[in-house]
């Protein structure tokens, strides 16, 4: 149970004050029947009045105004989640991140000008389903979502050097859109409305977008296109390390490469779907104009951010609160029958009737749960984030609570306290609100590259709430990031293995190289031991015939040696000579693994 308006529990205050007042009251009028004359006499008079029924009927006011005190603070019980349903859109937004994007002709450039109006355009939707196709030479998609925060964490991160092909393909992003839609109509989206919003310079290098947009007129698929970008052309920034402007981009010819805006391709992609062309200016932007487009088109129900509801109880308290004081104005203070107060109950029942009827006149908008998903809707999630952390503070056991702090800490980037807010969150008893908790989970730990938990969390979500598609997305997109990670480690591994095998290798022949040096100095000791004694024997023989033998034996000994040296100096410098040429054949195949790339589009801007 909580309570809508706490702070009127001062009311109660009143209940100790009325028992005073009766009770100083009874004092007053006893003391004053005293001083009219004998008591005897008086006692007879009064005879008639019961003091009993005086107490019952002030303790009965007292219990009334105890029971409105409580009702007014507005008591309520029963906490369940549900989807609140909305009416709404079907929009994909086709972003352009390619080169020409950054051109400056638009402060601060054509790529952050569009982001910033498309966040406030988001900010004015409500019910509607925004997907995106984040395009250059090839696109990146995100699913059609209600959950505006995480569409904008999408792209407020990207740039034209995420990209995997430069260029810029209209006509793939008009594609890529119009099967994100095709497939939410399968999915029952067939009574909405379907729109492409379309924000590029429009100066398409390789594709089809013509022929795109005839397919999305077949569909009733509707483009908005926003041409951005200044009709005489724009020098392209040439992005270095760290997304940091490092000259403008030069063709094959040297020349300095301009951008301009292609207005007659988007207008005519707009006329052929019965959609329409805005131009954007360093002025004026025409968020304004696209939200009176959309604003005629059909909109139905769809699901969209959990509601946590409450049911309310304090009917149950004003309604014996009018019986205890019907029964209080009925009955007399005389012991004889009382006088007909039908008009009388009748009067205080009209006066209660409004607050059986659910009207509260001191209900007041003061709940920072409240004030928290108003900044939200706003976009200030810093002020989102103060009022959630009151709200934590009053409901700290309360699963919604730390539910929407947790969504305010991920708009703010702060996803490890975000995952611990969401964490909570999961153990509520709510089915809808444990999924999305489960959900928010695994998107912090996917923006925290913890692919293998955010691959759990996605698959209990699933577990609890089978239809979330976003959550069925995110988790292919998790299971391939993580497969690219598990790759990169197993090369890495192998080349590790290499290099260590290589070492070992180069240890292996270094000691049989030194098994070969000590065998050839044991081999030539033995020879000079056989020598010595050779010439100790042969000392009692002349001289002469001495130095003829010592010469034949030096004669027949050096072709000997040599021819002994020979092979094994040969196998040492063959092993040497293999040595230092493994690491120009590792970086032979590393060059040719570097080569083996797609080739880069004739413009990649």
């Amino acid at each position: 149970m909580r309570l809508m308006h706490p702070h009127l529990l001062g009311l109660l205050l009143l209940v100790p004050a009325a028992v005073l007042a009766y009770a100083i009251a009874f004092v007053a009028r006893q003391r004053a029947l005293g001083r009219l004359g004998n008591p005897a006499l008086i006692q007879r008079m009064s005879a008639a009045t019961s003091v009993p029924r005086k107490v019952t009927r002030a303790a009965l006011l007292c219990l009334v105004l105890g029971l409105i005190g409580f009702a007014l603070a507005r008591p309520q019980a029963g906490a369940r989640a549900r989807l609140e349903k909305q009416r709404g859109l079907d929009i994909v937004v086709a972003l352009d991140f390619s080169k020409s994007m950054l051109a400056k002709d638009i402060y601060p450039s054509r790529l952050e000008r569009a982001k910033r109006e498309l966040e406030q355009l988001m900010d004015h939707l409500s019910g509607d389903r925004v997907g995106l196709v984040a395009f250059a030479g090839e696109t990146l998609t995100y699913p059609p979502t209600t959950d505006y925060d995480a569409v904008k964490l999408f792209w407020r991160d990207l740039s034209p050097s995420d990209m995997p092909v430069g260029g810029t393909a209209i006509g793939r992003a008009v594609t890529a859109a119009t099967e994100m839609l095709s497939r939410l109509r399968a999915e029952g989206g067939k009574t909405r409305d379907q729109v492409i919003l379309l924000l590029t310079d429009g100066e398409d290098t390789e594709s089809k977008p013509l022929e795109a947009a005839e397919e999305a007129a077949k569909l009733g698929i509707k483009i908005f296109a926003v041409g951005i970008g200044s009709r005489s052309g724009e020098l392209v920034p040439e992005v270095g390390d760290n997304d940091q402007a490092a000259g403008y981009i030069k063709d094959r010819d040297g020349k300095y490469v301009t951008s301009r805006l292609d207005e007659d391709l988007l207008a005519q992609m707009a006329s052929k779907t019965g959609g329409g062309y805005l131009r954007a200016d360093a002025q004026h932007f025409g968020v304004e104009a696209i939200e009176g487009a959309l604003a005629g088109l059909k909109r139905t129900e769809s699901e969209t951010r959990l509601v946590k509801q409450y049911d309310e109880v304090y009917e149950y308290l004003l309604l014996p609160a009018l019986l205890l004081l019907l029964l209080e104005a009925c009955l007399a203070d005389r012991r004889r029958k009382a006088k007909p107060v039908g008009a009388q109950a009748a009067l205080l029942l009209a006066a209660l009737v409004p607050f059986l009827g659910a009207w509260n006149p001191l209900e007041r908008n003061n709940r920072a749960t409240e004030a928290g998903n108003a900044s939200m809707k706003s976009g200030k999630a810093e002020d989102a984030l103060a009022q959630y952390d009151k709200a934590v503070t009053a409901l700290p056991s309360d699963a919604a609570a730390h539910f929407n702090r947790g969504n305010a800490l991920f708009a703010l980037s702060r996803f490890e306290e975000a995952g611990q807010e969401f964490l909570r969150a999961t153990q509520a008893a709510a089915p809808g609100l444990k999924s999305a908790a489960f959900y928010n989970l695994g998107n912090t730990h996917f923006k925290n590259n913890k692919y293998e938990d955010a691959i759990a969390a996605y698959r209990r979500a699933l577990a609890l709430d089978p239809s979330n598609s976003s959550a069925k997305w995110n988790l292919e997109l998790a299971l391939q990031k993580k497969k690219e990670e598990d790759k990169k480690k197993e090369d890495q591994q192998k080349d590790q293995d290499k290099k260590d095998q290589d070492k070992n290798d180069k240890k292996d022949q270094d000691k049989n190289d030194k098994k070969d040096q000590d065998k050839n100095d044991k081999k030539d000791q033995d020879k000079n031991d056989k020598k010595d004694q050779d010439n100790k024997d042969q000392q009692k023989q002349e001289q002469q015939k001495q130095e003829q033998q010592e010469q034949q034996k030096q004669e027949q000994q050096e072709p000997k040696l040599k021819d002994d040296k020979s092979p094994d100096m040969r196998e040492i410098d063959a092993v040497l000579d293999n040595l230092e040429q493994s690491p120009k054949d590792l970086e032979k195949m590393r060059a040719r693994l570097r080569a083996v790339r797609r080739a880069p589009p004739a413009k990649d801007w």
